[in-house]
């Protein structure tokens, strides 16, 4: 059941986690980063929720569904920062 939204959650997860690691491998051989790939780990949270709870998929329509929506956006934006934070703590320290 659902098998529509598991399979975009699934594709979600893979495309943002390789996302992820290209941004850490060029940081690693090259010493530079994106700053808009640190932000990959949205996608990647927003993956998981879509795969626990394939119903919520789409627009939101009660008001409680928006404010899951803005959580769940929230813990991935706090995923992406302690991502940033890890590839450059230098920035957070000026």
């Amino acid at each position: 059941m659902h098998l529509k939204a598991r399979l975009v959650a699934i594709v979600l997860i893979l495309v943002f986690a390789g996302l992820t690691y290209l941004c850490w491998h060029e940081l690693l051989t090259t010493g530079r980063y994106s700053l808009k790939m640190t932000f990959t780990p949205v996608g990647i949270v927003g993956g998981l929720f879509l795969l626990a709870f394939p119903t919520k998929a789409g627009k939101p329509q009660t008001t409680g569904d928006k404010i899951i929506v803005l959580v769940v956006f929230a813990i991935g934006l706090l995923a992406s920062l302690v991502n940033w934070y890890l590839m450059d703590p230098g920035f957070f320290r000026r």
